[in-house]
């Protein structure tokens, strides 16, 4: 992800328009050419020994040289001097042991600084003081050395690789990302919501649905819409576009809108199915998923629920469509005379969250749909009131989930 400052982007129209790299402009090739040259010639060298006002002058546009940085980061590494690295002890350690040595012994000075050092490199495996220094030393990232990361560095690569840090930071800096499909043969409108779903639920995401005027709309809320700034959540974002990427191509036609916050407004982003800019995914090792709102209550749920025998349990079923209306519910209940009820597990809440979810709810209620229940965690079931649907309260209790199991399966079974 680029810092805030690097985004290179002008304003058409009220939308964002993000100045994308392509191979198809001589001068982006031309530039980033230059970029991979300059590492090229310095390699082997020291950090601090890199001149990077040199760099910004070689690729003769200040912001776009930091950001092919960023992008040059997962090509070329910094490494420790190769000669320090057959010793096994960590630096930081032995600076810790040669500064107690010099404490205990020698009352925290040195006469003979030489000879000390003599000393104590070959009682640690070192041929002299120099190569000892060296080594205390060898952990400072100022000194490590320039490395490529791969065989070969290509600008196609490169290009890709910008491209992905910039969208990088601007679902990372977002309010709101919604997908949008007309959906198609190959990929019609419910399995695309569902596939969809299934990633922002694996990545514990949040997400609203709906559908207007033939086409579906899910709607990842982002981290500053969650949260009011970036936070390290922001990472599942860039995995979600990855993993969705494939399920939008097979659609007919598609968009993606990312409201982008900057430090005084926010500014709408389209990528569409005719526009999206040539990206290399899949770059950065995904962290351990920790969900906003606790999956171990859903986890938790289905394992009680699936145990009785009268109904045929489901998860992530088809979304439900009612008018404009559109609600994936977490289960769904078949009995065997083929009535199904469906279950919709509530625990995360935000005011603008609340509202969104009971205009949703309540549509499907004056729409005439009545075999939905809410299971809402008891801290929020007062926003989640008089809605005209079955509403049950849990809580978890030492790692277990409470809740009424046994009024939910007679409502289902009734």
């Amino acid at each position: 992800m680029l810092p805030r400052r690097l985004l290179r982007f002008r304003v058409r129209r009220g939308l964002m328009v993000p100045l994308w790299l392509n191979t198809d402009n001589p001068e982006y090739v031309s530039a980033v050419e230059r970029a991979i040259a300059f590492y090229e010639a310095h390699l082997g060298v020291e950090k601090c020994k890199i001149d990077w006002d040199e760099f910004r002058y070689e690729v003769g546009d200040d912001r776009l040289a930091d950001g092919l940085r960023y992008a040059l980061e997962h090509v070329y590494s910094w490494k420790p001097p190769v000669s320090l690295q057959r010793f096994k002890c960590n630096p930081s350690e032995l600076r810790l042991k040669l500064f107690k040595l010099v404490n205990s012994e020698l009352d925290g000075f040195a006469k003979d600084r030489i000879s000390v050092l003599k000393r104590f490199a070959l009682e640690h495996g070192f041929k002299d003081p120099v190569e000892l220094e060296e080594f205390l030393w060898s952990d400072d990232p100022r000194g490590y050395l320039l490395a490529r990361a791969m065989e070969r560095v290509d600008v196609d690569r490169v290009v890709k690789l910008y491209n992905f840090e910039l969208l990088d930071t601007l679902l990372s800096n977002s309010r709101m990302i919604s997908f949008t499909s007309t959906g198609s043969l190959t990929m019609p409108k419910g399995a695309f919501v569902k596939a969809l779903v299934r990633e922002v639920k694996r990545l514990g995401l949040i997400y609203d649905a709906r559908l207007e005027g033939g086409e579906v709309t899910v709607d990842v809320y982002g981290p500053v819409e969650l949260f009011g700034r970036v936070t390290r959540f922001a990472w599942r974002l860039s995995a979600l576009f990855d993993r969705i990427l494939t399920v939008l191509r097979a659609c007919k036609r598609w968009r993606v809108k990312i409201l982008v916050r900057l430090k005084r407004r926010d500014l709408p982003c389209v990528l569409t199915s005719e526009d999206v800019p040539s990206l290399l995914m899949d770059v950065r090792q995904e962290e351990a998923v920790e969900p906003i709102f606790d999956s171990e209550v859903e986890r938790r749920f289905y394992l009680v629920m699936s145990c009785v025998d009268k109904y045929r349990v489901e998860r992530e079923p088809e979304p439900l469509i009612v008018g404009s209306t559109l609600l994936i519910p977490d289960y769904a209940f078949t009995r065997p005379d083929g009535v199904k009820w469906y279950v919709e597990l509530i625990g995360f809440w935000r005011p603008e969250y609340t509202v969104k979810k009971r205009v949703k709810l309540e549509e499907l209620r004056k729409a005439g749909f009545k075999r939905l229940i809410l299971l809402v965690d008891e801290k929020y079931v007062e926003h989640f009131k008089g809605l005209g649907f079955p509403v049950f309260t849990y809580r978890m209790r030492g790692g277990k989930l409470d809740a009424p199991y046994g009024a939910i399966i007679s409502l289902i079974t009734s």
